[in-house]
């Protein structure tokens, strides 16, 4: 059995690095999409587009996992089946959030206080797919860390949730913006305030797989 869970381990850390690689890509096209007319739209759809290529990645990974340890369960394993599939839930919210942003053509309506709070809940989220990619690889080779680094992916989430709340406020509470803008706005932040959640949920798996 711990030949099978190295095997694992090893296709979930590199699923891990593709995670991480989708949502600073995710990063990445939010810094370009914000400059408004300034951004050059070729460039954005190649950075949707190599989003979408890490995503094909990843569920190359996800299939031949559960192909090859289709008997994991039965083998007390199951969590890591689990846990692959919920990764794969936190590439999709980074697509359909860049989605989302891609279709707001009200650019020049997102002003800087609007912009300093995606760029603050971006930013945590990045480093939660960081620590989470950390956490990973930590079951593996460290597992001492792993309460730590998933104690850090809590810490950050409960930020998020307070960055997100006090967004929404601020849309809610601004009546200069557009009711049509604050609709889509509101969906984007909503999404990342579920990424990160995700995250969080797969921080407490991996606390189950640590003291399994």
């Amino acid at each position: 059995m711990k030949k099978t869970q190295d095997q694992i381990l090893t296709l979930l850390i590199e699923h891990s690095r593709l995670v991480y690689s989708v949502i600073s890509d995710m990063g990445v096209y939010y810094s370009s999409w914000k400059e408004g007319e300034k951004a050059d739209l070729k460039s954005l759809e190649k950075k949707k587009s190599k989003m979408q290529l890490s995503e094909e990645d990843a569920d190359g990974i996800k299939i031949r996992m559960i192909q090859d340890f289709s008997e994991a369960g039965a083998q007390g394993l199951g969590n890591y089946v689990a846990l692959i599939l919920r990764m794969d839930n936190v590439i999709n919210s980074a697509l359909e959030f860049v989605d989302i942003l891609s279709k707001i053509d009200s650019i020049n309506k997102v002003n800087e206080e609007m912009k300093k709070r995606y760029h603050k809940l971006i930013n945590h989220i990045i480093k939660m797919a960081d620590i989470l990619k950390m956490a990973i690889k930590s079951l593996r080779d460290n597992t001492k860390e792993v309460f730590h680094n998933t104690t850090q992916i809590h810490e950050l989430e409960n930020e998020i949730d307070l960055i997100f709340r006090d967004f929404l406020d601020y849309l809610y509470d601004n009546e200069e913006i557009d009711i049509r803008l604050i609709l889509r706005l509101r969906d984007t932040i909503k999404i990342l305030e579920e990424l990160a959640d995700r995250i969080h949920d797969i921080g407490d798996l991996i606390r189950v797989l640590r003291y399994s």
